[in-house]
């Protein structure tokens, strides 16, 4: 068995406030690193620090939108600096100048006047995020990840609407986009089995700012013989050959093995690796539960693992 922390990837929390503004509902106290395509629906704002984009991966895929767009009303400056969109998940740089700036990135916009965005002239509903840029104090990474099917084309004129404290006028920004490419695509149709259970890998997509894991699995998740603990569904993390991992924050709700024996997954991981791999590894684990269904902690009160070596997949990316 090996240990995470729960919210090992990002420290997040789900903010009421921003939930109800935008007419959402926010459950639970994490944002998973991943999340089942037809289930993420959460508004959170991570505490963290986080690059606006991957520049190494950004230069080779060359669709990254820089723009210098500011507005400015009373003493409050806003200038929105980059974009990028890859399907699944919207990216936007926003620095404030002027006014009150708290020591939380939250307090860089006004939440409670709403956090609006337009394709084309029409809302979308998608699941937005705020989180800190590593070394401007006085930028915030405003993200919109997809709650079911994508809705933005890849092409389109965003609209963001959104407001700072203090300050009555909305301050909005209107850019063209464009969908970056994907970096790595592939479709390896390759299944691992141990004991009762098999999965699949149907698709894999490594985009700047996401990667993307379709598989079906059947079957329970292996266990010891004899062994009275119930467990939780497979879950997946991915790594690179040089041990670099991403994944896996994942919500209470999520855990519970579905009923029946099938099972298929579409998972969206929020970030990407510092370079394109030459291996993709997929690393399945599961929780455990204990009497009262709570998860199994070690001393340090993280979550434990329980690694299934044998179902670990190694992909080779092409060059």
């Amino acid at each position: 068995m090996n240990s995470t922390k729960p919210n090992n990837m990002r420290k997040k929390f789900a903010v009421t406030a921003l939930a109800v503004t935008l007419g959402m509902a926010a459950a639970g106290s994490g944002l998973p690193s991943y999340v089942s395509a037809e289930t993420y629906g959460k508004a959170a704002v991570a505490d963290t620090t986080s690059p606006v984009s991957n520049p190494i991966l950004i230069d080779a895929d060359g669709e990254d939108n820089e723009y210098n767009q500011a507005f400015t009303h009373g003493d409050v400056t806003l200038s929105l600096s980059k974009v990028i969109f890859d399907g699944n998940r919207l990216e936007v740089a926003v620095r404030k100048e002027g006014g009150t700036v708290g020591k939380k990135i939250i307090d860089l916009i006004d939440l409670k006047h709403g956090l609006d965005l337009f394709a084309n002239g029409k809302p979308i509903l998608y699941t937005p995020g705020l989180e800190a840029i590593s070394g401007d104090k006085g930028a915030v990474l405003i993200s919109f990840s997809r709650n079911d099917k994508p809705q933005l084309p890849d092409e389109f004129d965003m609209t963001l609407k959104l407001y700072a404290e203090n300050v009555k006028e909305p301050f909005t920004f209107t850019v063209p986009v464009k969908k970056a490419k994907s970096l790595v695509i592939l479709q390896p149709d390759t299944t691992l089995k141990s004991g009762g259970f098999s999965y699949t890998l149907d698709y894999f997509q490594l985009t700047p700012i996401t990667m993307e894991l379709k598989l079906h699995s059947t079957g329970k998740v292996p266990t010891a013989a004899k062994s009275n603990e119930s467990f939780s569904k497979m879950l997946y993390e991915i790594a690179d050959e040089t041990g670099n991992v991403l994944g896996a924050t994942i919500w209470n709700a999520n855990l519970k093995q579905p009923p029946g024996s099938k099972s298929k997954e579409d998972l969206i991981f929020n970030g990407s690796f510092n370079a394109v791999p030459k291996t993709i590894i997929i690393r399945p684990f599961s929780y455990t539960f204990d009497a009262k269904g709570n998860i199994l902690k070690d001393s340090k009160k993280n979550w434990v693992k329980t690694y299934h070596k044998k179902l670990e997949m190694k992909i080779t990316v092409a060059k």
